[in-house]
Order: structure tokens, then sequence, then C-alpha cells
């Protein structure tokens, strides 16, 4: 059986070897991966045991907003849930830049650069404040799933599309994967930007419950939204880019793989998004 071996950084900065052995099985294999290739300080965290857990939520998810939920609403009036849309929104703007607030100043105010950062396994105040803050993330990103089901219960069927649901889809389990194998270093720099987004955006969509007339008022922003949108995933791009040089996490190119993929396919999908809704408009 032949053995490779990979150094991963561990506990206070320290190096330690995982021998990873070419034949494992599946079942080995994700031993390995819950087991040593995960950061040990989450392991014990709500929903971080094991990805079950997070699959069975999304699972329902998908269920109820491609299922059950139309089905449901079939025969029945769309729901006025305005209030708890104003509620809802105002919470969501206020844990976003919480979330922004708690990324930036568990690093990025300190050690942190905008160049490669490496993950480091750290007990440290600081660095496990940042892994602390990624796993709030996940808790977020879960209660963000709330987005469509408000779409169904309120019969916006057109809301709920693919790019919708594919986009809370893979957050969630894109924010499961970070906290559990990176939650620390140029890894978390992808978070904090999309929270600082998600803090407009829920700002705007808490403005368009006013009433009519302040629809009509911000109606032209909602192009810019997503506008700023798709400058977010080139920000993104561009510093996970880094992600891919020799030099840079040389034990985690799997991480950068991951990451850079669903970007672009993301970008991909907001841009042909907005090309539909606002330049052929135009053109139009």
């Amino acid at each position: 059986m032949s053995v490779d071996t990979c150094k991963l950084d561990g506990q206070d900065g320290k190096g330690f070897p995982i021998h990873v052995s070419q034949n494992m099985g599946l079942l080995e294999t994700y031993r390995y991966l819950m087991e040593h290739a995960a950061d040990p300080r989450v392991a014990d965290w709500f929903l971080m045991k094991s990805p079950f857990p997070l699959l069975a939520i999304v699972s329902l998810y998908l269920l109820f907003v491609l299922h059950l939920g139309p089905l449901y609403m079939r025969n029945r009036k769309p729901y006025n849930l305005n209030r708890i849309m104003i509620f809802y929104n105002i919470l969501m703007a206020i844990a976003s830049g919480s979330v922004f607030y708690g990324l930036l100043t568990s690093g990025y105010t300190t050690k942190y650069s905008l160049r490669c950062e490496p993950h480091i396994v750290s007990y440290d105040p600081e660095s496990y404040r940042m892994a602390r803050w990624v796993w709030r993330v996940i808790l977020l990103k879960v209660f963000e799933l709330s987005d469509t089901v408000i779409f169904i219960l309120r019969k916006k069927y057109n809301q709920a599309s693919f790019l919708h649901i594919y986009h809370h889809t893979l957050t969630v389990l894109l924010s499961w994967i970070a906290c559990k194998f990176v939650p620390g270093g140029m890894w978390t720099f992808t978070i904090m930007i999309n929270s600082l987004v998600h803090v407009i955006m829920y700002t705007y969509y808490l403005l368009a419950c006013v009433g009519p007339e302040m629809q009509k008022r911000i109606a032209p922003l909602k192009q810019y939204i997503t506008g700023l949108q798709m400058i977010q995933f080139i920000i993104m791009i561009c510093h996970t880019f880094q992600s891919f040089l020799p030099s840079c996490e040389p034990n985690r190119k799997p991480m950068a793989f991951i990451y850079m993929s669903q970007i672009l396919i993301m970008f991909y999908m907001f841009c042909d998004y907005y090309k539909k809704s606002y330049l052929r408009k135009k053109a139009d």
C-alpha cells in the first residue's frame, strides 16, 4: 500500500503529518476528511459533527420549495406576510452586518492582509473567534432559506427561480465546507464580502416592503443591486485566484477548486440574469 505524507497546520500553528493512503475506500475517505483533514476546533459545534444534519435541512428545503410548498398553495390565496417580511429583512440586514464586523475584527484589522493568508488551526482568542464567526455564518445561511419559503407562501413563484434556489443551496453547503475545513485565513474573505453585500441587499428588500410608492422610487436600484453582486464575484475570483499559486495553501488546493468553480458558475448565472432582465429590456 503506497502512502503519501501531507503536512497540515496543527494546533497553534504547529505542523503535524497526516498519512493518506492512495487506496482508501469511500468510508475510509469519509473518516479521513471528518477526523483528520477537518479543523478539530469545530467538531463538537452544532451541525458540524457530520454533513448529514445539514444535508437533511437542505433536502427538506428543496422538497418544500420545489414540490410540497406549491402543492400546499395550489388552492389557497397568497399569504399577506408584509409585517413578517419587514421584521425578517431588518433581522437579516443586522445579522449580515454583525457577521461582516465580526469577521473584519477577527483578523483583517490586525494580522490579515488581502494576500494569501494560510489557514492555521490555533486556539488563540482571535483565531478562535474567527472560527466561531464562520460557524455563525452557517446558521445565518440556513435561516436565509426562509427567503424562498416566503416566496412560495406569497405565490411569487417567478422569484423562486433556479438561480435563486441554486444560490441559496450552494451558499449553505459552501459555508459548511468552509467552517469544517478552513474557518480562517484567506478563505474567510469571500464570506466577509458576501456579508457586506447582503447588508445592502436586505436593506433594499426592507424599503420595498414599505409600500408601492417606495417600491417605485427604489425600482431603478434593483439593476445596481444585481450589478453589485456581480462585482462581488469578480472580487472573489481575483482574491481566490491566489490560492492556485504553488506557494499559497499547498495542502488545500481542493478548496481552491471548489471555491473557484462555484464562484465562476454563480458569476455566469448572474451575468445571464442581468443580460436577460436589463440589457434586453433596454434593447427592446
